[in-house]
């Protein structure tokens, strides 16, 4: 395929991956996370499925045979004769307790797609679509009534995301050293209503509902630098996002049962701020069949305040490690000997605190490769579990189980055909 045939496919497949993202994402309720009511709601991974299997670590990780996404320096790692593309799902099971009760809840979301080639020697690109944050939850609850000594049934609710459309560029000014540079486009909109039954004391129920809508560009920052230890590459990566605030307008609406509107208002507001974040990398592979990778970082989120009482923000930590094994890249070899297996290890701090408590998370994962196309290409499938969250003072806490799968297709695109 010659350069402007494909830079015009390109673009087209860009084109198609903005519609498919906004019609797909915003369709769904993507996460039935209580938590998700604060804030931007569940901030949701940025990795793919390979990821997912080495406990979501990897800034420190080439693009030879997948789209790392943690990283944009990554990109160089793709073959200058490969074009790669990548869409995955994911499914997740949660168990919610608190004050000796529990639910179960369950969803199934659209992850990612995205797509990265070469351009030249020292340039390669991608580009791509992903959600950056959902919302999804619902409480009964009761209400007092002003000035009389009687409760009636609050029902809140809230849905919505914040989706991400993204491209990427990487270079090599120097030898064995990679810069990358992304430049994300954030939008959305996140909706709440709050249902006041008041048929309980006579008079018509009323509901207000607040959409929050949010959209501004985004950048992010990384490199890489490799280098041999005898016969072994070790790789050192780092990322740097230093922060934006997201532009926000809300629409807020007050009615009763009857229809009756007594409330209709739009009005910007301050801009939600999501802070800078720093992150460092080491990936070690032994060029045989072993892969180690380990990163950790931090988001500033202190910084910042949330308009809500009972909530702070706190920066969110965060530790990740995960380990690949493969018998042989041998594409004649027994089927089992040339799948990826992997596991994972991932520790996090929310950037919530509720009641003095801070967030965190803890989960473990496995992960396999399977490999397709004679190496070629491959689907990629985790299994993660974890706990999030407290039950200490009135809190939730929630046991959850995740499934990724990621379909990673790579082909052969800017070769001369010597035979017509």
């Amino acid at each position: 395929m010659n350069k402007p045939h494909y830079l015009l496919y390109c673009l087209s497949l860009l084109a198609a991956l903005f519609i498919f993202e906004t019609e797909i994402v915003h369709a769904q309720n993507s996460t039935s996370s209580p938590y998700s009511m604060y804030g931007l709601g569940e901030l949701r991974s940025q990795t793919n499925a390979r990821n997912a299997g080495l406990g979501n670590a990897g800034i420190a990780l080439s693009s030879n045979s997948f789209l790392n996404t943690l990283n944009p320096a990554s990109y160089q790692g793709i073959d200058s004769l490969n074009f790669i593309l990548e869409m995955g799902v994911d499914g997740k099971y949660s168990n919610f307790k608190s004050q000796g009760k529990s639910a179960n809840l369950s969803d199934a979301n659209f992850s990612y797609l995205a797509m990265g080639w070469r351009i030249n020697q020292w340039i390669a690109a991608g580009i791509g679509v992903n959600p950056f944050s959902s919302t999804g939850y619902e409480i009964n609850t009761t209400a007092l009534v002003d000035g009389i000594p009687a409760e009636y049934p609050l029902s809140i609710s809230g849905s919505g995301d914040i989706s991400r459309a993204y491209a990427s560029v990487s270079l090599v000014p120097v030898k064995n050293l990679a810069l990358g540079v992304k430049t994300s486009f954030l939008f959305g909109s996140l909706n709440q209503t709050q249902y006041h039954n008041l048929t309980y004391i006579g008079s018509n129920a009323i509901s207000n509902e607040t959409t929050d809508y949010f959209h501004n560009f985004y950048w992010e920052f990384g490199l890489q630098y490799t280098f041999q230890v005898k016969s072994n590459t070790l790789t050192l990566g780092a990322i740097y996002n230093p922060g934006q605030s997201l532009v926000t307008e809300r629409e807020n609406s007050t009615y009763n049962s009857a229809g009756a509107i007594f409330e209709n208002t739009t009005e910007s507001k301050d801009d939600f701020v999501i802070p800078e974040e720093f992150g460092v990398g080491l990936a070690f592979n032994n060029n045989k069949n072993l892969l180690y990778v380990l990163d950790a970082g931090l988001q500033k989120w202190s910084d910042y305040s949330y308009d809500l009482s009972g909530v702070k923000l706190k920066n969110n930590p965060y530790v990740r490690t995960g380990i690949e094994y493969t018998p042989t890249t041998n594409f004649l070899a027994d089927f089992y000997k040339r799948v990826n297996y992997r596991l994972g290890f991932q520790y996090a701090k929310s950037y919530l605190d509720l009641r003095n408590n801070q967030l965190d998370e803890t989960s473990i994962s496995l992960g396999f490769g399977l490999p397709i196309r004679n190496q070629r290409s491959r689907v990629d499938v985790s299994f993660e579990a974890g706990q999030k969250g407290t039950t200490t003072n009135r809190l939730i806490k929630e046991n959850f189980f995740r499934v990724r799968v990621g379909f990673s297709l790579r082909d052969l695109w800017f070769q001369h055909r010597q035979f017509n």
